[in-house]
């Protein structure tokens, strides 16, 4: 138990940018050390998504519980979220002492989130790029956004049950 608590403490450090920015980090770490199949890690991200909060925290919490009950997934949770509440102490004590450009932090952190996104995004879907339906889908959906005035969250929950439904 520890050991899982501590992989979430150690990308807690660098879990900045949202939940979907360090959704590929934690598949590497998970998946390479046989925490989780990759079938069972996309099976925690799409429970994670559809539960209320930050879809990281939700995945720590859901991969603590799944392997250790109540206990995994409290441990899990402020494992992952100690480090940040650290490093955002040490910044406002920093920054009490030092003037720091704020604009050109918040650049390089915007840059580094896209890149991280960019990552996962390319990571869950690689499984499934040689399924022509999926691009079928993926381009219907990106479409009927660009184009439509269609509420998001039925665009996805409609490519999600597609998803599901070429998919099983």
């Amino acid at each position: 138990m520890i050991d899982l608590a501590f992989v979430f403490f150690k990308i807690g450090f660098v879990a900045f940018g949202g939940g979907w920015a360090i959704v590929g980090v934690l598949k590497a770490e998970l998946v390479s050390r046989g925490l989780l199949t990759p079938e069972q890690f996309a099976q925690a991200v799409s429970i994670a998504q559809i539960t209320p909060g930050p879809v990281a925290i939700n995945l720590a919490t859901y991969t603590g519980y799944m392997h250790y009950g109540f206990a995994g997934a409290l441990l899990n949770t402020l494992a992952f979220i100690t480090p940040p509440i650290l490093v955002a102490l040490t910044a406002w004590m920093i920054s009490r002492k030092v003037r720091l450009d704020k604009r050109k932090i918040t650049n390089t952190l915007r840059s580094l989130t896209t890149i991280m996104i960019t990552v996962t995004v390319v990571s869950l879907f690689l499984p499934y790029a040689k399924i022509a339906q999926v691009w079928i889908i993926a381009g219907t959906i990106f479409l009927l956004s660009a184009k439509t005035r269609i509420h998001p969250i039925f665009l996805i929950i409609t490519g999600g049950f597609l998803g599901v439904l070429i998919l099983s």
